[in-house]
């Protein structure tokens, strides 16, 4: 059977998701894929040895993982999910609901 040569091409990618006046992420999503995704493609690569791969990581995605890695990252998401439910206020709340639950439909 002739060998195939086969490349595997990752373009890992994030906008820029940090107000640079506020100094807040305005999005979660660079945070919620590095911890679900990022991590996870490289490390089932241990499970396959022989598989080759390249992962192409984009400039404003790694300052953004970098800022998370280090603690420097404001993230009012994080922040609202991490504070105790008794220290909630109205506003704490109402962020919450508004951006963290996931709306139920009747069936």
């Amino acid at each position: 059977m002739p060998q195939i040569y086969l490349c595997f091409l990752w373009h890992m990618h994030q906008p820029f998701y940090k107000d640079l006046a506020s100094g807040e992420y305005k999005l979660p999503w660079t945070r919620m894929h590095a911890l679900k995704d990022y991590y996870g493609m490289v490390r089932i690569l241990e499970e396959f040895p022989r598989i080759r791969q390249t992962f192409n990581l984009v400039p404003s995605m790694m300052v953004q993982v970098a800022e998370y890695a280090s603690g420097a990252a404001r993230d009012p998401f994080f922040d609202a999910a991490l504070k105790p439910a008794e220290a909630l206020t109205d506003a704490d709340r109402a962020f919450c609901c508004a951006t963290l639950s996931i709306p139920i439909r009747a069936a």
